[in-house]
């Protein structure tokens, strides 16, 4: 599965899936990156509120297809943000691994060629390292998944940009893609 990273905004990616954060214990605990799409695309964001299984158990991730305005037909879902319990740094980690391996199942079976995510740091504050290497541990576990599925990391700090770059190359980890 070829992975890229993207120096930018992922909610200015061109992808037929989009992965965004939530805490799934009840509506309106959105990550950042929720906030901001539900702020571009209101309409497409209140259609996706209402597919969402609330609650939506830590780790999970659900499909939601807005028609509104959003350039993205397929809008995943996953509950990674938490606001009650204290959590281990295995335990938030388990959770990301989790929540994004569901993802790119849900994409792959929706036949989805391009996933945009941002890294998952989370309501926890997890680091950007250890958030980067979850998700990247999960990519490469994949055997399974299609050759034409690409993975896009998006991130868009530029130092956090070049820290992933290094990060990656230094773990073996082929980069498809690095803009």
């Amino acid at each position: 599965m070829p992975i890229c990273l993207v120096h930018g905004d992922v909610l200015d990616a061109v992808a037929d899936g989009l992965l965004l954060n939530i805490d799934g214990a009840k509506k309106g605990m959105e990550g950042n990156v929720a906030r901001a799409y539900a702020r571009r695309w209101p309409d497409a964001f209140d259609e996706i509120e209402y597919e969402i299984p609330y609650p939506l158990p830590l780790g999970r991730t659900v499909a939601t297809h807005p028609e509104s305005e959003s350039p993205f037909p397929l809008v995943l879902i996953a509950s990674t943000l938490n606001h009650i319990d204290v959590l281990t740094d295995l335990q938030k980690s388990g959770i990301v691994r989790s929540a994004l391996r569901d993802a790119i199942a849900i994409a792959q079976r929706r036949r989805v060629q391009r996933l945009a995510t941002p890294v998952m740091t989370g309501g926890w504050r997890m680091s950007f390292s250890a958030a980067l290497d979850a998700m990247l541990a999960v990519a490469m576990s994949l055997t399974q998944v299609d050759s034409s599925f690409t993975l896009e990391i998006h991130i868009r700090d530029p130092h956090d940009m070049k820290s992933a770059v290094s990060h990656a190359k230094s773990r073996g980890i082929p980069i498809q893609c690095a803009s």
